[in-house]
C-alpha cells in the first residue's frame, strides 16, 4: 500500500522532476506542443492539394472519354453513310444489268454469257437453298485479345472467334461445292479478303460484329453432307469442343445473299487472233 500511495502521490519520477529544475535553473525553456492553428493551417493545405490532384485526375478522364465518345459518334456515323451508298451501289448495279440484258437482247449470246457469269462473279444477288454456320466468341472470353491467328499458338484469344477460323470455313465451304457465299451480308468474291486489324475482323474493307454469320448456297442434295463430312465439319467441331465456341449449323430451303458493292473490272485484253496464225 505504501508503494501505491507514493505513485499516486508522486506520478512524476524524482529523476524527471530533477532534470526539470535543473532545465529551468539553467533557462532552458520548456518544450511546446505543436500549436492548434499551424495543424489546421496544414490539414487544410494537405486537403486542397488532394482535391485540386483528384479534379485534375478527374477533368483527364472526362477529356478522354468525350473524345472517345466523339470517335465513336463519327465512325458510327460514316458507317451508316457506308451502309447507304452501298444499297444504292446494288440498285444501280440492278438497274445496270437490266439496261444491258435490254441492249443485247434475249437471244445475244454475251447478254446470256454475261447472264450466266453474274451469280459466279458475284455481281448478281442470288437466291437458293444452303447453309448457315453462326459462330460467336466462348463466354468469358474477353475484348482486349489480338483478333487473329493460329489456333497452335496459346493465348488469351482462345475463345474468341479469329479471322483465320473464318477465312478455313469459307474455304472449306467452297470446297465442298458452295455456289455463292456471304458473311454478315458481304458477299464474297474472287477479290474479296478476311483480314483482321487488331480485335476486328474486317471483310471487304468492312469491320464485322460478332456473332458472324456464315450463308451459303448449295445443291440440297450434296453441299450440306460434303461440308459436314470433310475438313469444315471437323474444324467447326474442334472450335466447339476444345474453345467453347458457340457453333450453330443450319440447313436452310432458301437463302438470299447480295450482290458484292466491291467487284470492278482491273484490266483486259482483247484477243484478235485465237487460231495462233499470223505469226501469233
Amino acid at each position: 500500500m505504501t508503494l501505491l500511495t507514493s505513485m499516486l502521490e508522486r506520478p512524476l519520477d524524482p529523476g524527471y522532476a530533477a532534470a526539470a529544475r535543473r532545465r529551468e535553473r539553467d533557462g532552458v525553456s520548456k518544450a511546446r506542443p505543436i500549436s492548434t492553428p499551424l495543424v489546421g493551417i496544414g490539414a487544410l493545405i494537405i486537403g486542397l492539394v488532394v482535391t485540386v490532384a483528384a479534379l485534375r485526375s478527374g477533368g483527364a478522364h472526362t477529356v478522354a472519354d468525350q473524345a472517345r465518345a466523339d470517335l465513336i459518334a463519327r465512325v458510327e456515323t460514316r458507317q451508316t453513310s457506308v451502309d447507304q451508298l452501298g444499297a444504292s451501289v446494288r440498285s444501280l448495279q440492278a438497274d445496270v444489268s437490266a439496261l444491258e440484258a435490254s441492249a443485247n437482247g434475249p437471244g445475244n449470246a454475251l447478254s446470256t454469257r454475261a447472264n450466266d457469269l453474274a451469280p459466279v462473279a458475284g455481281t448478281m444477288a442470288v437466291r437458293g437453298p444452303g447453309l448457315t454456320i453462326t459462330l460467336d466468341d466462348a463466354e468469358g472470353s474477353g475484348t482486349d485479345a489480338v483478333g487473329a491467328g493460329p489456333r497452335e499458338d496459346t493465348n488469351p484469344a482462345e475463345g474468341r472467334v479469329q479471322a483465320r477460323d473464318l477465312q478455313l470455313v469459307v474455304n472449306d465451304l467452297w470446297r465442298a461445292g458452295a455456289q455463292a457465299v456471304a458473311v454478315n451480308g458481304h458477299r464474297l468474291t474472287s477479290m474479296s479478303a478476311i483480314r483482321f486489324a487488331g480485335a476486328a475482323i474486317i471483310v471487304n474493307y468492312r469491320p464485322l460484329g460478332r456473332p458472324y454469320i456464315v450463308t451459303a448456297i448449295g445443291a440440297p442434295k450434296t453441299f450440306p453432307a460434303a461440308f459436314a463430312q470433310g475438313p469444315g465439319g471437323s474444324y467447326l467441331a474442334t472450335l466447339r469442343s476444345t474453345f467453347n465456341i458457340s457453333v450453330d449449323v443450319t440447313t436452310q430451303g432458301s437463302l438470299d445473299l447480295p450482290a458484292s458493292v466491291s467487284v470492278s473490272t482491273r484490266y483486259a485484253t482483247a484477243v484478235n487472233n485465237v487460231s495462233g496464225k499470223d505469226g501469233s
